[in-house]
This record gives structure tokens, C-alpha cells and sequence, in this order.
């Protein structure tokens, strides 16, 4: 796989989580969480929209680490990423070498 592919991937995941966050952020200030907020896939498929249900602890969680990411099963690519975690209806990814860095770049330069 291509540094720059990974690169490219990694931007696009990014963005995902990015929109999630903005998600995350309107939903604790209007006060209309839902019981298990809905956010979108965070994989490196650009034409992806599938949703999945992430309890609010654990996208708290997972958002502590900038190389975590939510997938849904299936999604998952393993020149960028490991799994480090499966739930029901999703799984918790960790970017690894290239995109991993990419990753954290990313937070540091626009993260919440």
C-alpha cells in the first residue's frame, strides 16, 4: 500500500470523526441526547453514511486516544488499521504506521 494512499485514507477517517464530534457537541448542548447516540461510519470509504449507536461513555472514551476510531463491522482495513475493540453494531479501530500518524496530526492541528 502507498504512503500516500494512507495518507489520503487517514484524512478521510478524520473527517468522519471530526463530524462525529461536531455531533456529539450539538447533542450535549441542546440537551436532546439521545439513550445511544447515532454517528457515521469513520472508515477510510469516502461514500460511506452507515450509522451506528455508540454508548456515551465509550465515544468518551475512545476519543481520548486521536488513532481510535468507530467502524462498522466489515469496514475495517487492516493495512491501516487493528481492532481493538468489538461492540454490537460496531467496532473500535486503531490506526496504525502512516495513517496512524496521519491520525494524530490531524487532531493536534484541528481536534476539539
Amino acid at each position: 500500500m502507498s504512503s500516500l494512499w494512507a495518507q489520503r485514507a487517514a484524512r478521510n477517517e478524520a473527517l468522519f470523526r471530526e463530524v462525529n464530534k461536531n455531533i456529539a457537541v450539538l447533542e450535549e448542548r441542546f440537551g436532546e441526547t439521545p439513550d445511544v447516540p447515532v454517528y457515521i461510519c469513520e472508515c477510510a470509504n469516502t461514500g460511506c453514511a452507515d450509522h451506528l449507536a455508540v454508548e456515551p461513555e465509550i465515544y468518551r472514551r475512545v476519543r481520548e486516544n486521536p488513532r481510535r476510531f468507530f467502524l462498522v463491522p466489515g469496514h475495517e482495513d487492516p493495512q491501516l488499521e487493528r481492532v481493538v475493540e468489538r461492540h454490537p453494531g460496531y467496532l473500535v479501530v486503531e490506526k496504525t504506521g502512516t495513517a496512524g500518524e496521519v491520525a494524530e496530526r490531524a487532531e493536534r492541528e484541528g481536534g476539539h
